[in-house]
């Protein structure tokens, strides 16, 4: 598009604001600026770092400032780039220049001028980076169903994927084949492969298996790298010459040259869900990003996600459609048995956590000279500290929760802010001389299987562990045993307390329960043993027939009836600030303003405290919106928003599906 005279600049910042706003160009940068490049502009008095997202003709405005300085000698975000990039804001409702810090490294977020050589023509290149990185004024919204705003919605589109694959392998072992195969079909036809995992720590080893099947540059990204090493990766990928990228969620981001196939690895795993603003799935933005880059999705897990089962079965159904849906299930092989232990007259408070079962299987387990995995979803030695005569319980005064103590630190800890102290020898409240200590954690467990049976090498393994114990008899275990699946050989695993697992303040729930069991009896090579107060509990049912259809269909049923996901979509608005009465106060106008303009097809909660009301310092309120429609929740709420006095010390946030 040419201009007549100097065009005006349209260029978001990384803020919270509505944008773009307009920027002159000055002659000297004439013909050097381009959509997709960051530039240092003046917003608000300050110095930052703008991005163009576009050029016009004329501005509203008569006096503009200028782009002071272009920081890159080419554009860094593609065409394709900054529409998926605009979908993922409208959908996380945040600013647009918010959502292109998410899809930029850090180091790329400052006032830091780069100089990088694009791809050569020819070569395999990022999307779009062919044609001309000029984006015009007025340019053509991309195709309707690019816009994702939903698999729930009754508008939403199912072309948003080229093709796109279930791979549910019963097995956990079945499923490289069918990956490979996929793998090496998208890098023969020249194309890029993203690789998201739920774990940094499961990244090395995804890339090792890689390697040995494809003779192509692999590039890691890794979360916790140094802001320079985070760039280098990023760099090689934007430049074509790395062409598969294996990480974590924000890997969903990665500038793969023409990006041709994602792999969502035990999809199941809430690690996808990004808990800070934006608050993006990575599953969902897989699907979003494939539908403006027109690659493929594939989904792989041994218990997929209800949402996503319903969505197979769904557009499975649907013969008329032109994508490709397919769904391939891998059978197991060896299924372990697996047993359950009803604990509802038993009182381990009399004899032991570990019921008469559980121990007789522990004592022939070992002495067949086999392993042993105990699960315990809850670390330290006690978990409750509570003087007797004044009921005093000791608490981190930051998140108002029960602090846990760590017997091999000789100390308590809180498990939202790591806040730590001393055991206090007498009642900080009425200082009496006796507090006692209840709960337990992996740390009592460990002292229990210790004294029950002397002969045993014991170990402790969680998320803080260096390393997994492999020469331990019986491993003492977190959740986190599931990213070390294939570290040891279990011929038994105990779920000592399954019953915590369904007690979360959690809709899903459920089916977390159901993908723990399942993934847990993979890992037994004889038994799973399950102690539990709920016999009849249709997770348990499930599991215990490999009842995956009986499962999916009971959940479903549930979510159905409570009007909860995939048949409703969810929005939190959370608010939260120092002073607990202040923030209540300012949720209350909110949710006022609200009910005042509601949509007859949006139900809102009343605000009541967050699920942690305290949070490191932080008072913390949510309102929940309820409706079939995203995009319509999320414009009902900036309307509220819009004229909403929020104080400096308030912050609101929306959360898509929490």
């Amino acid at each position: 598009m040419k201009f007549k005279r100097l065009p005006i600049a349209q260029v978001v910042v990384g803020l919270p604001v509505e944008g773009p706003f307009d920027y002159s160009v000055p002659a000297e940068l004439a013909g050097k600026v381009a959509v997709g490049q960051r530039v240092r502009v003046l917003f608000n008095r300050r110095q930052r770092v703008g991005f163009i997202v576009g050029f016009k003709a004329k501005s509203v405005f008569k006096r503009l400032n200028p782009v002071l300085s272009c920081l890159d000698n080419h554009p860094l975000i593609d065409e394709k780039a900054l529409v998926f990039i605009k979908e993922l804001s409208e959908y996380c409702a945040c600013a647009w220049g918010e959502a292109i810090e998410t899809w930029l490294p850090s180091a790329l977020r400052t006032i830091r001028p780069l100089e990088w050589t694009p791809p050569a023509p020819g070569a395999a290149r990022p999307a779009g980076s062919s044609r001309s990185q000029r984006l015009p004024a007025g340019r053509e919204p991309p195709p309707k169903g690019s816009l994702l705003v939903g698999l729930q919605d009754e508008e939403s589109p199912s072309s948003f994927a080229k093709n796109i694959t279930l791979l549910h392998d019963k097995s956990s072992d079945k499923r490289w084949p069918l990956i490979l195969e996929m793998v090496r079909k998208t890098l023969d036809a020249d194309r890029g492969v993203i690789f998201l995992v739920p774990e940094t720590v499961m990244a090395d080893t995804i890339a090792a298996h890689l390697a040995k099947a494809v003779s192509v540059p692999i590039v890691v990204f890794d979360k916790k790298a140094s802001a320079v090493r985070e760039l280098e990766s990023w760099l090689a990928v934007r430049e074509g010459k790395a062409r598969v990228v294996i990480g974590t969620r924000s890997a969903v981001f990665a500038p793969a040259a023409n990006l041709g196939l994602i792999v969502i690895y035990e999809e199941e795993n809430t690690a996808y869900k990004q808990e800070q603003t934006p608050h993006y799935d990575a599953r969902t933005l897989a699907r979003m990003r494939a539908g403006v880059e027109g690659c493929s999705v594939l989904y792989v897990s041994s218990a997929p996600s209800a949402e996503t089962w319903f969505y197979f079965l769904k557009f499975l159904k649907e013969q008329a459609r032109k994508e490709k849906w397919q769904k391939v299930t891998c059978e197991a092989g060896h299924l372990s048995a697996m047993q359950i232990v009803d604990m509802t007259n038993y009182n381990p408070q009399k004899t032991s956590i570990l019921s008469f079962p559980l121990q007789n299987a522990i004592r022939d387990t070992l002495a067949q000279q086999g392993k042993v995995v105990l699960l315990m979803n809850r670390k330290g030695f006690t978990t409750r500290t509570h003087c007797q005569q004044c009921g005093f319980t000791v608490k981190c005064d930051r998140c108002n929760v029960n602090l846990t103590y760590l017997y091999s630190q000789k100390a308590m800890v809180c498990r939202h802010c790591n806040f730590r102290t001393e055991l206090p020898k007498v009642c900080p409240q009425c200082h009496g001389g006796y507090l006692r200590s209840s709960g337990t954690g992996t740390e009592k467990l460990e002292s229990e299987v210790a004294r029950l049976y002397p002969q045993a090498r014991v170990g402790r393994f969680d998320t803080s562990s260096k390393s997994f114990p492999r020469q331990a008899d019986v491993v003492i275990t977190t959740k986190a045993v599931l990213r070390e699946q294939g570290a040891m050989d279990a011929s038994l695993v105990g779920v000592i307390n399954f019953d915590a697992e369904l007690h979360h303040l959690d809709f899903r729930s459920g089916h977390h329960a159901f993908a723990l069991l399942v993934r847990l009896r993979q890992l037994a090579a004889q038994k799973l043993l399950v102690q539990t107060r709920m016999m009849d509990n249709y997770v348990l049912r499930a599991v215990s027939r490999n009842d995956f259809d009986g499962f999916y269909k009971k959940e479903l049923e549930l979510r159905k009836e409570l009007g909860f996901p995939p048949y409703r979509h969810l929005v939190a608005i959370g608010l939260r600030g120092v002073n607990e009465e202040f923030v209540f106060e300012q949720a209350k106008e909110l949710s006022a303003r609200l009910e005042k303009d509601r949509d007859a097809k949006v139900e809102i909660s009343d605000p009541h405290p967050d699920v942690n009301p305290k949070l490191r310092d932080k008072y913390r309120f949510t309102i929940l919106l309820k409706g079939r429609s995203v995009k319509s929740i999320l414009a009902f709420i900036r309307k509220a928003l819009k004229d909403f006095s929020r104080k400096r010390n308030t912050i609101v946030t929306i959360n898509v599906d929490p």
